[in-house]
């Protein structure tokens, strides 16, 4: 038998192995064939050539930090070694936190490597090779991750800082980013707010001091929700002031919403020119077939679209975010239809965007990244499991469900939101789920079950928890259960927390 030390020297061992063999593997990936030049690569070079501190980088035709990184590294092979490097550096951050959600020894070395073998798996690693925007994104949302299990563990300034930059960052890279984020922060900080007046309201109390009790248990979600709001309106205004997202509305409601009369006729009832002459053009466009839809496109070089083309750089993403506001079944059901509503998608098939004669080891694609039934199947598996375990009593497990719930509100998203290349596009929220589900599902086989002794049901105001304040900024996380109480100020309640969770430090 190894002594406690020599065991845990084994762990680190492991653990810092598994870390060079997957930064020599995704280096690899990255450098062994000449990187891919897409037409976005040439449009982000573009870009990357103007000066730092111009308005043209930073709130120009594309998203302003691949440019930026382009600009830092030179050449497309330096950037797609960058990429490697940035890999290597965000998944090991999000293997070592997860790992530490487990009790120490031969739990930390599984769950750690299994974090970096998703990160291996073709749907993550083949992105290195292409000098786009995907891996720098994927790398990002593992930070992410990171960032918000930190927070719920234990709420700290230095925390919320590092998810405000990590938030600025992924929706520096990505346009669909900003509105996913900010929708998640709207929803956080309407939460803050509904707990602050349902408090004031039901409070014994008078009205200020049952508002300020309020801010104190619940001044944690409405923080969080400022921080992602404040970072993707940032990111917003530069989107909004280069009108760069004109081009994916136009391409979206060419395949979308040209085709089909009736809702050409609700466009045009609310605002939008020329609907009789779109008509015109989708009887003259040729039909859709069996595998692809019909796209009606519009020669904007043709001075007879000018009012139309007018209506698109002001009014049409207004018009249809209000669409799909009054649609909610077209939402839903539109990604399902048959031919798949969209155009140069490769056929659904990521695989296109593979370096030519070389495949990253497939190995990792059927282990890590299996099809949607078997996704589908692990997730109800981790919830059965975690629920039984009473692992749902932990902070983090709360964090990753709103992970794949955001990830699934990020791939619907990111289809409405770009008519071309929607598989492609719809990537960042694919992972998202994956990952998500990967790690509730360590986390119910792996993760220690809290002790059977717990709160009555008369202590516990509510089996959800809710976030609460501890004097002095103490080592509390975002989502701790909060109980009654008649006293004049709020009750601080530890959350519970196994012996073997080692909170990580900010």
């Amino acid at each position: 038998m190894l002594k406690v030390p020599g065991r845990r020297l084994l762990v680190v061992t492991l653990l810092a192995t598994g870390w060079g063999v997957f930064t020599a593997y995704r280096i690899w990936q990255a450098v062994i064939n000449p990187p891919a030049v897409w037409q976005d690569s040439l449009a982000y070079q573009a870009v990357s050539k103007h000066p730092l501190f111009s308005g043209a980088l930073w709130s120009g035709t594309r998203s302003p930090l691949v440019p930026v990184l382009m600009k830092v590294t030179g050449q497309f092979q330096h950037y797609a070694l960058a990429q490697a490097l940035l890999a290597s550096l965000a998944w090991g951050v999000l293997a070592l936190t997860v790992s530490r959600l487990v009790p120490p020894g031969w739990r930390e070395v599984v769950t750690a490597w299994s974090v970096l073998g998703f990160a291996t798996a073709p749907l993550v690693v083949q992105w290195d090779w292409s000098a786009l925007s995907e891996s720098p994104s994927l790398s990002v949302l593992a930070l992410l991750c990171a960032c918000g299990i930190w927070l719920v563990q234990r709420f700290t300034w230095i925390r919320l800082a590092a998810l405000g930059l990590a938030t600025l960052a992924y929706v520096g890279l990505r346009d669909a980013d900003i509105w996913t984020m900010a929708a998640t922060g709207l929803i956080v900080l309407a939460v803050g707010v509904y707990r602050i007046l349902r408090g004031a309201a039901v409070g014994p109390g008078s009205l200020p001091k049952m508002v300020r009790a309020g801010w104190h248990r619940t001044r944690r979600w409405v923080l969080v929700g400022v921080v992602l709001v404040a970072a993707s309106s940032l990111a917003g205004a530069g989107a909004y002031a280069s009108h760069r997202n004109v081009l994916n509305i136009e391409e979206a409601l060419y395949v979308r919403i040209f085709p089909f009369p009736d809702r050409v006729a609700w466009f045009s009832a609310h605002g939008m020119p020329e609907a009789q002459d779109v008509d015109a053009q989708a009887r003259a466009t040729p039909a859709p077939s069996i595998t692809n839809a019909q796209v009606v496109g519009i020669d904007f070089s043709d001075p007879k679209w000018a009012p139309l083309k007018n209506w698109f750089s002001n009014h049409a993403m207004t018009t249809y975010a209000l669409f799909l506001v009054t649609h909610p079944g077209y939402v839903v059901t539109a990604p399902f239809d048959s031919p798949p509503l969209t155009f140069n998608n490769a056929s659904g098939q990521l695989s296109f965007y593979l370096p030519i004669g070389h495949d990253p080891l497939p190995v990792f694609e059927t282990v890590f990244a299996p099809n949607r039934f078997v996704v589908v199947t692990l997730a109800l598996l981790g919830l059965a499991v975690g629920t039984g375990r009473r692992i749902l009593r932990k902070s983090e497990w709360w964090f990753l469900i709103v992970f794949v719930v955001v990830g699934l509100f990020s791939m619907l998203l990111a289809w409405h939101g770009e008519g071309m290349e929607a598989t492609r596009h719809m990537l960042e929220g694919d992972v998202e789920v994956r990952l998500g589900v990967l790690l509730v599902l360590l986390l119910a086989v792996l993760g220690k079950a809290p002790p059977l002794a717990g709160p009555s049901r008369g202590d516990v105001a509510s089996t959800v928890p809710e976030p609460v304040a501890v004097p002095g900024g103490a080592a509390d996380g975002l989502f701790v259960p909060l109980p009654t109480t008649d006293t004049r100020e709020p009750t601080f309640v530890a959350s519970p927390r196994s012996s073997t969770d080692v909170p990580v430090e900010g």
